[in-house]
């Protein structure tokens, strides 16, 4: 997973590590049985989430290749603020394929490039997350949430017709996004952990 450093938040502040945490803890779990022991506090971050185990048929999934930038955050008052995190890119089911799988012999296509928008709501009660390292670990192994919660995780919309049967709202328009970057020459996990508490 990296995260572009063009985004509304520098990504070692703590607001940046916890929107991070959150997203990469909760992408981790298509395909990882141990979501808390890498990223120790998700379950008290996360509190609506029920099932913590990952979905019907996901082991078959092996990495992620997707980039990701936090385009905007809004203040709603009462230490409360909701993130629009866009993210284009895939996983992968084969097993050989870790991060870079997109190189110029296996250029996306349109469904990879496709630019989705996760909406967060969270709160900024207690404790801060801490400011974060950037280092060679894919996950923290600490605690990087600290009392802050999320109240609202939304992932899936009604299609650009409108509404749906379950009554699902619209995508945010991913214009927001902006440059998201090439897919073709992805590099290594960005920015990564320093894999010690700070």
């Amino acid at each position: 997973m990296r995260w572009r450093e063009d985004g509304a938040v520098d990504l070692s502040s703590p607001t940046g590590t916890f929107i991070r945490g959150v997203i990469e803890g909760e992408t981790l779990l298509l395909f990882d049985w141990d979501v808390e022991g890498e990223f120790p506090g998700i379950k008290d971050a996360i509190p609506s989430r029920k099932d913590w185990m990952p979905p019907l048929g996901s082991n078959d999934y092996q990495t992620v290749d997707e980039i990701y930038k936090i385009a905007n955050i809004r203040d709603i008052g009462d230490n409360s603020a909701v993130a629009l995190v866009c993210t284009t890119g895939q996983v992968s089911t084969d097993e050989a394929a870790f991060p870079p799988y997109f190189d110029s012999q296996d250029v996306p296509d349109a469904r990879d490039r496709f630019v989705a928008v996760e909406r967060l709501t969270f709160h900024r009660e207690g404790e801060s997350p801490p400011e974060s390292r950037p280092g060679p670990k894919l996950f923290p192994g600490y605690d990087v949430f600290g009392d802050w919660w999320v109240s609202e995780y939304t992932d899936s919309w009604a299609p650009p017709s409108g509404p749906d049967e379950w009554g699902r709202e619209p995508m945010p328009d991913p214009s927001i996004c902006g440059d998201m970057g090439d897919l073709t020459s992805p590099g290594p996990s960005f920015p990564g952990w320093s894999g010690a508490g700070v």
